[in-house]
């Protein structure tokens, strides 16, 4: 790989969360008598910003309130995520790496404290340099918090690949300088992440870019 830096998304990228994601959304649609959503479905149409996602399903948040549709989605993953588990390949695709010198990085939009314990939970916190996740739960776009990673770790955005799950991430790393490679297994379908990029079924394929 000739990169010097790999730059990881953590939902749907390192974290297999996909099924906990659409079982807390079905559980709020659920709740307001909506339709819910299988895995393809999902898979079709979740994108950045997550409230516009929101709407499209049909939430109305000139009845529903923002704030409370965030903390309810919260409370549901959290109940659904107990069996949670790293994607397959994980760890021995972030070993590789850093033998091979790579530093590597976590740019999330899960809220900081929450990522950083999941890291630990997980015992894969050392393999990163850096670990840049959102202030709040609100889910918004990751280029600003990328922005500031760039700049306190002094990542040299040409020598630096990202490794993400959706068009948004194809989209952070853009905005950042960034190259891009797009897992197909996470929260958005293959046939989306191919407009934006080149794309992986596996983790492991990672390493012979």
């Amino acid at each position: 790989m000739k990169y010097e830096n790999v730059v990881w998304d953590w939902n749907g990228t390192l974290l297999d969360d996909v099924r906990v994601s659409v079982g807390a959304i079905n559980r709020m649609l659920e709740r307001r008598g909506m339709p819910g959503l299988t895995v393809e479905r999902y898979r079709d149409i979740f994108g950045f910003p997550v409230r516009d996602y929101y709407e499209s399903i049909g939430f109305d948040f000139a009845r529903d309130d923002w704030d409370g549709v965030s903390q309810e989605f919260v409370q549901d993953y959290d109940a659904l995520a107990a069996d949670v588990q790293l994607t397959e390949g994980v760890r021995p695709v972030l070993e590789r790496l850093k033998e091979e010198g790579k530093r590597l990085y976590v740019l999330s939009a899960l809220q900081e404290d929450l990522l950083l314990g999941m890291l630990e939970r997980f015992g894969i916190r050392d393999y990163f340099e850096g670990i840049c996740g959102a202030v709040d739960i609100y889910a918004s776009s990751k280029v600003d918090r990328g922005r500031e990673l760039v700049n306190a770790r002094g990542i040299d955005p040409g020598k630096t690949l990202m490794v993400g799950d959706t068009l948004h991430d194809a989209e952070v790393a853009e905005a950042l300088g960034f190259d891009v490679c797009l897992f197909a297994g996470g929260h958005n379908s293959a046939w989306r992440l191919r407009e934006k990029g080149l794309v992986i079924e596996r983790l492991s394929e990672l390493l012979s870019l």
